[in-house]
């Protein structure tokens, strides 16, 4: 349904494979925690997912916005998807190293997985490889959480042509609403969160902190 509450915004997005499966992944470039130590997420355990959202076709090319650990585009690449993991330049040693840790599940999947600095609003998309300013989907996951940032974020996810858009999020702070009333601008927000989580799970999703799914349209198009 669209979504046109300024006051609630959400997501958790860790995709579905099956019971066993395990993506490790070193979690944090910090100086407390350098991310020496790999852990792993149960995946089946996180019912939240982009996956269940899209299901992408192998060979199609998924680029994600704010990567962090690269754990959603991880899963995109073991499920055959062609992915570009893209954050800022000091997090692209923890990317390598995470797309390293899954090499063999990524390869067995048929997939493929790179990625490249790309600053909100800096860094022009036209600067990407071939093919990856016009991807088939755009994914971002807890990525608006500081206020200076809403405006790079939308330059960049309004320079992307892309087929579909996905953008999971949690509230946390009433400012969170002023950048979904800017995004309303250039995109029609619809809240797919009903169509992958269960009754249960929805009764406590309208909360503060709950996790919310968005499929962004443009307007543009």
């Amino acid at each position: 349904m669209p979504y046109e509450s300024e006051d609630e915004a959400g997501w958790n997005a860790l995709p579905d494979v099956s019971d066993d499966e395990e993506v490790p992944v070193a979690d944090s470039i910090g100086p407390l925690h350098t991310g020496s130590g790999p852990y792993s997420y149960r995946l089946q355990q996180q019912n939240r997912t982009l996956t269940i959202a899209s299901q992408p076709d192998k060979g199609k090319r998924v680029l994600e916005l704010g990567a962090g650990c690269g754990l959603v585009g991880l899963v995109f690449a073991a499920m055959g998807a062609q992915v570009l993991l893209t954050d800022l330049p000091n997090v692209l040693s923890l990317l390598e190293q995470n797309m390293l840790l899954n090499e063999a599940a990524i390869a067995a999947g048929g997939g493929s997985v790179q990625c490249c600095e790309l600053t909100w609003g800096v860094t022009s998309v036209n600067s990407l490889a071939q093919g990856w300013a016009t991807p088939d989907l755009v994914v971002a996951a807890d990525v608006v959480y500081h206020r200076d940032l809403f405006d790079p974020l939308l330059s960049t996810l309004s320079s992307l042509a892309a087929g579909r858009y996905l953008l999971a999020h949690v509230r946390r702070w009433k400012s969170d609403s002023a950048f979904f009333k800017q995004l309303r601008k250039q995109f029609e927000i619809v809240d797919i969160t009903a169509e992958i989580q269960s009754g249960a799970e929805l009764l406590s999703s309208h909360t503060h902190g709950a996790p919310r799914l968005f499929q962004l349209n443009s307007k543009q198009q």
